[in-house]
């Protein structure tokens, strides 16, 4: 009983931690909305790169945005990723329903052959988006790399080039308002949320001091120069998370890199039932601990210490006195309680980001349930990549990259 009281005074206290971590960057958050006037010293020419594979059915709702920027100075580079749904006919056909004006910024570039070896599939759709920018483009100073799924409201490119002019910065992030519809999307996505905020909180990302780096891949603006200095998307081709690795590698070769919030220039929904969420968050989890067994295993225990331990005490002895299976001792007590003050404590460090997100505030008490389903992922994630095929993504299979690269 002694190790079981000491495991749940050990969770309590890093999610007290976690809380006062998070209160001393919170003042550290910035934000920008579409009401601001976003006033432009000068207007530089920017390519938009789009890495479309399968994208048909979510083009109409978010190509159109992109080509109605509040902008004089853009084009919209869409690579159609060996689509199999047509879309790039998709993209064609909604260009032409627009005016001209619109429909001419949108340049298509079809990619129907094999993916080259040692490459991720949206990290090759970039580069070659990028590449021709550098063809026939060679007047763009800025690329902005979003994501197929992403909804622009038209003032959201002038407001990342407005960050750079006030903040200097060689790379801009707008964090896009994520929308959760089903209850699977409501229960698994403000805890992995609040993660991501945990572990590259604003005020480190921005600040030049830190190295702290972290993009988001909806929203991803970068000077031309800088990136192409840098090797382009060859240096991160093999990278399954390319919005982190991307920050890092401007961030750390000595350039100013700057992160905001969003409630209504960008939106996206990240994923729309249990299975995507399983196989989206599954792709990146291993990666995500830089294919390490034992950082992974690391991680995977605190969240199952500070999530699993709690519920399952309040499961088992709740329901050990519910049945009449004895009477509680005084261990027992102290257990239970502790497990009811830090169940109640994850849900109340959860309510920020439910309340950001327009979530029911009794999705907080699902929290634990959701971060030992995670911690499940974590183990599919490694055991896939270690021993079987790999990690899926847009009908892909990704195993663990090559030493080195």
């Amino acid at each position: 009983m002694s190790w079981l009281i000491a495991g749940l005074i050990a969770g309590t206290a890093l999610w007290v931690g976690m809380l006062l971590w998070n209160i001393v960057n919170f003042r550290g958050n910035y934000s920008v909305s579409s009401g601001e006037p976003f006033q432009l010293r000068e207007t530089p020419r920017v390519s938009i790169l789009v890495p479309a594979r399968n994208e048909a059915e979510m083009l109409p709702s978010t190509l159109p945005g992109l080509l109605q920027q509040d902008y004089p100075n853009y084009e919209v580079v869409l690579v159609d990723d060996g689509s199999t749904d047509g879309t790039g006919d998709v993209a064609e056909a909604l260009a032409r329903s627009l005016p001209e004006q619109e429909a001419n910024r949108l340049r298509l570039i079809r990619v129907k052959a094999q993916l080259p070896a040692g490459w991720i599939g949206k990290n090759h759709a970039l580069h070659t988006a990028f590449q021709s920018v550098a063809e026939k483009s060679p007047e763009s100073e800025w690329v902005l790399a979003t994501d197929a799924d992403i909804v622009y409201h038209p003032s959201a490119l002038r407001a990342g080039l407005w960050i750079a002019e006030q903040q200097k910065a060689d790379l801009v992030t707008i964090y896009a308002f994520m929308q959760c519809e089903t209850f699977w999307e409501k229960m698994m996505m403000p805890g992995f949320a609040l993660l991501i905020s945990t572990v590259f909180p604003q005020r480190k990302i921005n600040d030049p001091k830190a190295s702290v780096a972290l993009a988001s891949g909806g929203y991803i603006l970068m000077r031309r120069s800088v990136w192409a200095s840098l090797g382009g998307y060859r240096a991160i081709q093999s990278e399954m998370i390319d919005d982190l690795n991307t920050a890092r590698l401007v961030k750390h070769s000595g350039h100013r890199i700057f992160a905001a919030a969003t409630r209504d220039l960008l939106s996206t929904r990240m994923y729309t039932s249990f299975g995507e969420i399983w196989e989206g968050l599954r792709k990146n989890a291993f990666a995500g601990h830089r294919f390490s067994v034992s950082k992974l295993l690391a991680a995977s225990f605190g969240y199952l210490l500070t999530n699993f331990l709690p519920l399952a005490v309040l499961g088992w002895y709740g329901l050990r006195w519910m049945t009449g299976g004895g009477r509680a001792a005084g261990a027992e007590i102290t257990a239970v309680s502790l497990a009811a003050a830090e169940y109640l404590l994850v849900g109340f460090i959860h309510l920020p980001v439910l309340l950001y997100l327009g979530i029911g505030a009794g999705f907080g008490l699902l929290a634990p349930i959701a971060a030992s389903i995670y911690a499940v992922i974590t183990f599919d994630s490694m055991f896939r990549t270690l021993l079987g095929s790999g990690v899926t993504w847009k009908a892909r299979q990704y195993g663990k990259p090559p030493r080195g690269e």
